[in-house]
């Protein structure tokens, strides 16, 4: 057998009844104690049968005790599914930045991995060494603003339009860089409430930097930045600078928006442009 070949998909007795069953379940995922209670067997035989299973092709090994069923109509080969896999995990997280832009619809562009934030310290599992899940560590994290939505029959843990954005402003290079945050304020303007992305932003360490660069990527777009926005976003001459786009790229120069205090040291064109592609 080559590396490229897939391992065997011959099915003994007892594999198949489990197939047999978890096809007339239209089961997505399924534990060692569930198939047990279902097929009256011992946990130890069933957790044999189901990591031959796994072996085979059968099933994905998603966490201890938990597979993934691969569906009939993919053939029996299909990628990891990062849904079931976060939808099982207890560690605290949320899907952040440009994945879950996408799953909300404020960007046609969908990253390689799914970007799951969690604190400082998580650790990636085992069972996820094949998976599509990049782990985006935040120092300062916290569940405040995200919701529950299905995602593929799975319940999973997204942040919400507004925290999206505040995320999205504060660490831009995670969605795109500023372009990439434009496409997603230019889609989401009318749809969001922006006193909920003031309030987030009062309890985030990074939350003024992040309205200052969303007001001035609004007002570059041309349109009228959202009154709970201005609010808050509005600063002093006192302030410090703060660039629209990354300088490294983009360099220094440009002009200042002084009521936000940003140098907007992009082509303003170019960002007008890239919304509407």
């Amino acid at each position: 057998m080559t590396a490229e070949t897939p391992p065997a998909r011959t099915l003994g007795p007892l594999e198949g009844e489990v197939l047999a069953w978890l096809e007339s379940e239209r089961r997505r995922s399924v534990t060692v104690d569930e198939a047990a209670a279902a097929l009256g067997w011992s946990d130890k035989r069933t957790g044999e049968v189901l990591a031959r299973l796994t072996r085979k092709g059968w099933l994905k090994r998603l966490a201890r005790g938990r597979y993934e069923t691969v569906l009939a109509e993919t053939g029996g080969w299909a990628l990891p599914n990062p849904w079931a896999a976060l939808s099982l995990w207890q560690q605290p997280y949320y899907v952040g930045f440009q994945s879950a832009a996408f799953e909300l619809g404020l960007t046609p562009d969908r990253p390689a991995a799914v970007q799951a934030c969690v604190p400082v310290g998580a650790k990636r599992p085992r069972a996820w060494h094949d998976i599509p899940i990049e782990l985006v560590y935040l120092r300062t994290f916290t569940l405040d603003g995200t919701e529950q939505k299905t995602l593929q029959n799975f319940p999973v843990t997204i942040a919400s339009t507004e925290k999206l954005l505040l995320d999205a402003a504060a660490l831009p290079a995670r969605i795109g860089g500023i372009f990439g945050l434009a496409r997603v304020v230019d889609r989401a303007l009318e749809r969001t409430d922006w006193k909920r992305v003031a309030e987030l932003a009062a309890k985030s360490r990074r939350g003024s930097s992040a309205l200052r660069r969303l007001a001035a990527t609004v007002e570059i777009l041309d349109y009228p930045v959202p009154r709970p926005l201005a609010a808050h976003a509005r600063t002093g001459s006192s302030e410090s600078p703060l660039y629209l786009a990354e300088r490294r790229i983009f360099g220094n120069r440009g002009p200042r928006l002084d009521r936000w205090q940003v140098v907007a040291n992009v082509d303003p064109d170019s960002l007008r442009e890239e919304v509407t592609r």
